[in-house]
């Protein structure tokens, strides 16, 4: 998945775009906070780099409100993070990914 990280106060979220809609999620747990429903003429508009970013700001402002209109949302994410880390385990460490072979014309690597 290709997705875009939303910074929101001491908070990052990680938006991924999917069919008809983006989802939002917490980014230490992969734990979804909402839905952005978008539209085809919203979808024209994020074609650019300038249309994309505004599209993040109203995500962001409404993950501004979500985390403002919940007193315990650090708890949350606390049990988010606990329940995470039971069903899956800590998180692996991100390893760098080399694709350049898949464009080469000629490559070593056997697939």
């Amino acid at each position: 998945m290709v997705g875009h990280q939303i910074r929101v106060g001491k908070y990052h979220f990680c938006a991924i775009p999917v069919r008809g809609y983006i989802n939002v999620s917490e980014i230490t747990t992969g734990s979804r906070v909402f839905n952005f429903p978008i539209n085809v003429e919203m979808m024209l508009v994020t074609e650019s780099k300038e249309g994309a970013i505004s599209l993040f700001q109203k995500i962001g402002e409404s993950l501004k409100n979500i985390i403002n209109s919940d007193d315990n949302f650090d708890l949350k994410l606390k049990m988010m993070r606990k329940t995470a880390i039971e069903r899956l385990g800590e998180m692996p460490p991100i390893e760098d990914y080399d694709s350049t072979w898949l464009f080469a014309e000629e490559s070593d690597v056997l697939n």
